[in-house]
């Protein structure tokens, strides 16, 4: 959906709901309101807003945490590339420049499909291109015990890229759950519908903090909302590891 949609969808449709609601609330409360009403429903009121603020809180916290990771990982995948290009300069000189040629490959076709990646697709290119890195390491013959080292470290990284790389596709389907959805829009609906009932005596002060609170909850959903997919929209991971790494390649093959 599109974050502008999404942002009036979520903090306008909670600030319309908070001052429909309180509208409609004062004309029917306004009439029976007697003393001692928000003796009674401040702690009501208070005790809801704290489980709900926990709720979200909770909520908020572990998408920013997830969206982290993400970040976090792909920008390791990335990197996991410049040393095993760097590992290849050792290796025999055919054999290390077909390696380095299937590195730079496969950096560079992850950069060019990330639109695809983003749209959920399989980038079939860069599949093969570690099918291809995987055939030129099996035919390495180390003809040193160093040589013999850095192939078996070469391994171990690469390995650890190659997870790194499932591991984005993973977290690039996830999002927040639907139960969770509806526990974070319907306790928001319940606090700020139990705020319609607390009485004032003057009327447009009431709708400032009600509203102002629900503007908050909106746009602490929205934020929930763009951190749940890490790969889309305004916020989303984007190929630049993949776009530095390609220029330390560069740097490498020039002797830095």
């Amino acid at each position: 959906m599109n974050p502008l949609l999404l942002a009036v969808l979520f903090v306008g449709g909670a600030i319309i709901y908070a001052l429909v609601g309180l509208t409609l609330a004062r004309r029917v409360t306004s009439k029976v309101v007697a003393e001692g009403h928000n003796d009674v429903l401040v702690p009501l009121f208070l005790t809801a807003g704290v489980i709900y603020a926990v709720l979200l809180g909770f909520i908020v916290v572990g998408e920013w945490e997830s969206y982290d990771a993400a970040k976090a990982n792909t920008a390791e995948e990335a990197a996991l590339l410049v040393p095993l290009y760097r590992q290849t300069t050792v290796m025999a000189p055919e054999k290390g420049a077909q390696m380095r040629e299937a590195i730079r490959a496969y950096a560079e076709d992850v950069a060019r499909g990330w639109p695809q990646f983003q749209e959920g697709k399989r980038n079939r290119k860069a599949g093969a291109d570690l099918n291809r890195i995987f055939g030129i390491f099996a035919t390495l013959r180390p003809a040193t015990q160093a040589r013999a080292i850095i192939a078996a470290q070469f391994l171990t990284t690469f390995s650890q890229a190659i997870l790194d790389r499932n591991k984005r596709y993973a977290q690039a389907a996830e999002s927040l759950s639907w139960l969770m959805w509806v526990a974070a829009i319907g306790g928001g609906i319940v606090t700020i519908g139990m705020s319609f009932f607390l009485y004032m005596d003057r009327f447009w002060p009431q709708v400032l903090m009600v509203s102002v609170m629900a503007a908050l909850i909106g746009i602490l959903l929205f934020t929930t909302a763009l951190f749940s997919r890490p790969f889309v929209g305004p916020l989303a991971i984007d190929a630049a590891p993949f776009e530095q790494s390609i220029s330390v390649f560069t740097d490498v093959d020039h002797g830095f």
